[in-house]
């Protein structure tokens, strides 16, 4: 059996957050057809339990510890030698010489690295062929996100947007293929090549699907997502102070909840502030909390590829209102099988609308389990590279 080495920026276990769902299911349809050795940087305790489960599918797991401190003080020396922060961040000489140990006197047949962090460990590893899944652009996050700063912060960003682009530029030069999200990610990247290759999300439509939920339902709004990631904590500030205020002069007994780990203070001030807010933090699952919910929510306003907290509550028959920006990349008819909100006004009236009709959102719903069903499984998405991988492995370097 072919090597394949495997290099991602956190542990691809548990598949409970964006980044690790995706790296898990390449993960679980690569270890089909190859050995695979993983390499990737522990931050808590859990990850040393992850890396035991993740044994079923990896013939070896190279795992370095690695404290955020560190990470913040490697990111903030890159100022000094031109890198990227999020490159610096990830930076270990350790789990470098472990991948130089791992593959001394048998390179690997194949390398796959998972986000443009990865690139330099990936360029260096001892392998035949190489490839990467940037997943998004991220130099377009950082390029939104110093046009909405000022000062220090937006040269800061700015800057950070111009040397992850120049690791995404590299990664199109020296990797065989570059795996992104979606065609609007490929198009984002600015670059006409062959190899950039659209690799969409899935959803495991049978973890996800209706279920009854243990109280009748309610007029109960839900977001998910990891609620210190900058995207999420805006979209729900937002929408608890901008819009929940105003559907409750209509619709009394509505709440929001918000379904995450890790909320920053400022997510915590929402239940403290705004009535009908609440704010749940790390949950063991958060398919309950989409049960009971008669809506689900993604009221972001940067947004890089494909929405896995879209899929996931559309997987579970729930009608979604989304922004412009989390419907991207979504291959699902706007107002059919999901449903668009833009102003202020937009979302309070969707909203409204759909607390005030259970056939509305039970037909809603129904058309996305359905749309999901047949669009977005997690084999199909993965054949494109599961198929590429084995054909270069069988190519001479």
């Amino acid at each position: 059996m072919k090597r394949l080495l495997f290099i991602t920026h956190r542990m691809p276990y548990p598949p409970d957050k964006g980044e690790r769902v995706r790296a898990f299911h390449e993960l679980q349809a690569l270890a089909q057809h190859f050995e695979i050795t993983l390499a990737s940087l522990a931050y808590e305790a859990s990850d040393l339990e992850s890396a035991q489960m993740l044994r079923c599918w990896c013939s070896q797991v190279l795992l370095v510890g690695r404290s955020a401190w560190a990470g913040r003080l490697r990111a903030g020396l890159s100022l000094l030698t031109g890198r990227a922060a999020s490159e610096g961040y990830f930076a270990s000489r350790s789990l470098a010489q472990a991948i130089a140990r791992s593959g001394k006197g048998q390179p690997f047949d194949v390398v796959l690295g998972y986000c443009s962090s990865m690139l330099p460990y990936a360029l260096r590893a001892p392998a035949r062929q190489r490839l990467i899944d940037l997943v998004d652009v991220d130099s377009a996050k950082w390029a939104a996100y110093a046009g909405q700063s000022s000062g220090l912060r937006k040269w800061l960003y700015g800057r950070e947007a111009r040397l992850v682009a120049r690791l995404e530029r590299q990664s199109v030069r020296e990797c065989r293929a570059v795996f992104l999200v979606s065609q609007n990610e490929i198009d984002a990247l600015g670059i006409r090549s062959e190899r950039l290759i659209a690799l969409p999300n899935g959803v495991d439509t049978e973890f996800f699907s209706p279920q009854a939920p243990s109280d009748p339902p309610s007029a109960e709004i839900v977001f998910t997502g990891s609620m210190d990631y900058r995207p999420n904590v805006e979209a729900v500030c937002w929408f608890a102070r901008s819009v929940l205020p105003a559907v409750r002069k209509r619709v009394g007994g509505a709440s929001f909840w918000i379904v995450g780990r890790n909320p920053t203070r400022a997510v915590q001030r929402l239940a403290e502030e705004v009535p009908a807010v609440h704010v749940t933090g790390a949950v063991p699952d958060v398919r309950p909390f989409l049960a009971r919910a008669q809506i689900a929510v993604a009221p972001l306003h940067i947004a890089r590829g494909i929405q896995n907290k879209v899929l996931e509550a559309m997987a579970m028959g729930k009608p979604v209102i989304v922004s412009p920006q989390a419907a991207e990349g979504i291959e699902a008819a706007p107002d059919v099988e999901l449903l668009l909100a833009r102003t202020v006004q937009e979302w309070e009236d969707q909203v409204v609308l759909l607390l005030g009709s259970s056939g509305r959102c039970a037909e809603l719903g129904a058309l996305a389990r359905q749309c999901v069903r047949e669009r977005y499984s997690w084999p199909a998405r993965m054949a494109p590279l599961v198929d590429l991988c084995l054909r270069l492995a069988e190519e001479p370097a």
